[in-house]
């Protein structure tokens, strides 16, 4: 196989930093204004995606494919649940910090 483990990371970091940059872009589109706190809610609610579809692959690679649909499930619907608080955090009009 021509993708080990370090050309895997390299594209994660590739696409992170696409996400952080379209996440940027989105934002000044939509006129939000996001200081440290939000961005680190954002980056947060990222690692905890990414972590949920991490599992998933590793407990299938480890035969174990039951017990990682059940924590993609989990991730996902904690990713809903803190998704949809976030979003309204960040589409707060009547922000404090400006």
């Amino acid at each position: 196989m021509f993708i080990n483990s370090g050309l895997f990371w390299f594209f994660m970091g590739m696409i992170t930093l696409l996400v952080g940059f379209g996440f940027k872009a989105f934002a000044d589109d939509r006129g939000w204004v996001l200081n440290w706190w939000k961005w680190l809610l954002s980056a947060l609610w990222y690692l905890i995606f990414s972590l949920s579809i991490f599992s998933y692959g590793t407990l299938a690679g480890e035969q174990e494919a039951g017990a990682g649909i059940k924590m993609l499930l989990f991730g996902l619907f904690v990713c809903i649940v803190f998704g949809v608080g976030l979003w309204r955090i960040l589409s707060h009009k009547a922000n404090i910090d400006r």
